[in-house]
């Protein structure tokens, strides 16, 4: 298949971190996969390139980028056979684009569920756009269950939208550094819990909710330890708190997790997130709140903790528990991963955007 991935940059958020593992990875199956950047490049946008991705950014300054647009459909010329698209206003250009190369346009949907079950759109204008071109839409590749009735409703075609979760290959959690070094640098004591938080801080990660909780918990476990791995806008708030350590934006993710004993998750909207997955695959407990496709992957009392969003004194209770039995800690860390092992690997993830692609490609 030919296909031409859209994206409005590859930052390191979890939708970007997906792409990254699934785009080297089709390509590796002997697709042709060409990747574009529609504003800004982003930090994974080098990764997918060196994996032998053929990758460009257009730099477009906004809607009204004239030229910036007509680049963007000069890409119908590349004669995709089915062009990807994940986000507002890659959709529209990808709409255009699969309309001039006789294409098929596929949506992979990782916007957020909130615990009402809406879909998280920044703007009410975006939505509109989105309503406008749904119904063109041949294929959606959804991630999550429950995403699929808030898509329907947005004009997708039900019979249109598939679902293929998130997954992680080996290579995608490998270590760079062993455990004790990693929390050696992180100055952890052998008998600290340290529980770490993987999310861009904005409000709708929760990362207030878990320095409270962590706060709440450490007035019974003293030795319990919060890290928070993500910037966003909220960090100037979030560094005034004092019992959570912002760690910035790093690339050595999993060497965190794995130094780490437990990973929480507080979002109030979420789709699959990554960083679940990877403390599943590194077999790591994970307390999490129950939205989007979170409780498809954590089975309450049997791979993690599952919370109300928006609950700080149960999420406060959850990382109590662990903390005090480290060993069930750790039971529930290796039953996530044998659960990541069936359900969320990389080949399966691979073989069900390669079936859907496939379903509709022209190419």
């Amino acid at each position: 298949m030919r296909l031409l991935f859209l994206a409005p940059d590859m930052q390191r958020g979890g939708a970007e971190r997906h792409w990254a593992t699934l785009l080297p990875a089709l390509a590796g199956r002997g697709h042709e996969v060409r990747l574009v950047c529609l504003n800004d490049e982003g930090p994974l946008f080098e990764s997918v390139r060196a994996a032998g991705v053929a990758a460009a950014c257009l730099h477009l300054r906004g809607r009204a980028d004239a030229r910036g647009l007509r680049r963007a459909l000069a890409e119908a010329g590349s004669r995709p056979g089915a062009v990807v698209t994940r986000g507002v206003s890659p959709q529209l250009a990808g709409q255009a684009i699969a309309r001039r190369a006789g294409a098929a346009h596929v949506l992979n949907e990782h916007t957020p569920l909130t615990a009402d079950g809406e879909l998280l759109t920044a703007r009410p204008h975006q939505r509109l756009l989105t309503r406008l071109v749904a119904s063109h839409v041949d294929r959606v590749i959804a991630v999550s269950e429950r995403q699929v009735d808030p898509l329907a409703l947005l004009g997708y075609r039900r019979e249109r939208i598939t679902v293929v979760p998130n997954g992680l290959f080996e290579s995608d959690v490998e270590l760079r550094a062993t455990a004790d070094a990693t929390r050696r640098e992180l100055e952890l004591d052998e008998e600290d819990f340290a529980v770490l938080c993987v999310a861009n801080l904005r409000p709708e990660k929760g990362v207030a909710a878990f320095a409270e909780a962590v706060s709440r918990a450490r007035r019974q476990l003293p030795r319990l330890r919060g890290l928070v791995a993500g910037d966003g806008p909220q960090r100037a708030a979030l560094e005034r708190l004092e019992d959570v350590r912002l760690l910035g934006s790093r690339g050595d993710v999993p060497d965190l997790i794995a130094a780490c004993d437990a990973v929480c998750l507080l979002s109030e909207a979420e789709a699959l997130p990554i960083s679940v997955l990877e403390a599943m695959a590194l077999g790591r407990a994970v307390v999490a709140t129950d939205v989007g496709g979170i409780p498809e992957a954590v089975l309450h009392a049997q791979t993690g903790l599952v919370v109300p969003p928006r609950d700080a004194a149960a999420a406060a209770a959850a990382l109590t528990r662990l903390a005090a039995q480290p060993e069930w800690a750790g039971e529930l860390g290796e039953r996530g991963r044998a659960r990541w092992r069936e359900r969320f690997g990389g080949e399966a993830m691979v073989d069900g955007y390669e079936a859907a692609l496939g379903e509709v490609a022209t190419r």
